[in-house]
């Protein structure tokens, strides 16, 4: 972490509401991307990350170590996510939710790759989105963290507390999972 970053901590410790503020503007996004990929559901993901900073905002006080903010966070964020799994499910899902992004624009492909390529691009990308989600949670946890947020090993074992060979083993066979569930899509 960056000497400010921790000089920032310290100062939203000791109740600066602007340096929390820069806190929660410099980790906002990383975190909702973290959240998003957990729970695949924007609007759910941005409540969830709502909640993670207020936790992270009413606990910082009693953070022993300003320099291990970020990891701190995830680990806020993971057991936010899997306060959510373990709750009752009350809403429904929609059919038609992982078809909409919502924004209503209309993708035009570049004519640089050709559309044949746009396609199978997408393709995959919709293939892997779905692989991932398949994973059992606690693979997926690990996938989301090392490969979307960019944490080493190490990291993620810190903020899960759990051994580094156990966050490699859970990566093996999250990658394992994903070989299988993408078979059929690389045959084609």
């Amino acid at each position: 972490m960056p000497e400010s970053e921790e000089a920032t901590v310290r100062l939203a410790q000791r109740g600066d509401r602007e340096a929390f503020r820069e806190l929660f503007e410099r980790h906002r996004d990383p975190v909702y991307g973290y959240v998003r990929q957990m729970v695949r559901d924007e609007d759910l993901a941005a409540d969830l990350t709502q909640d993670v900073f207020l936790r992270a905002y009413r606990s910082l006080p009693r953070l022993k170590a300003p320099g291990a903010f970020r990891g701190w966070l995830y680990a806020i964020a993971a057991n936010r996510v899997r306060d959510h799994w373990r709750s009752p499910r009350l809403d429904a899902l929609s059919l038609d939710a992982s078809a909409d992004d919502g924004s209503g624009d209309v993708m035009v492909a570049d004519p640089a790759p050709g559309p044949e390529r746009v396609a199978v691009r997408e393709g995959l990308r919709e293939a892997v989105a779905a692989a991932v989600e398949k994973l059992a949670p606690e693979r997926r946890e690990v996938v989301v963290l090392h490969h979307l947020q960019g944490m080493d090993v190490r990291a993620i074992a810190g903020m899960l507390g759990v051994a580094e060979g156990t966050v490699k083993s859970r990566l093996g066979r999250a990658r394992a999972d994903m070989r299988r569930h993408l078979m059929g899509w690389m045959e084609e």
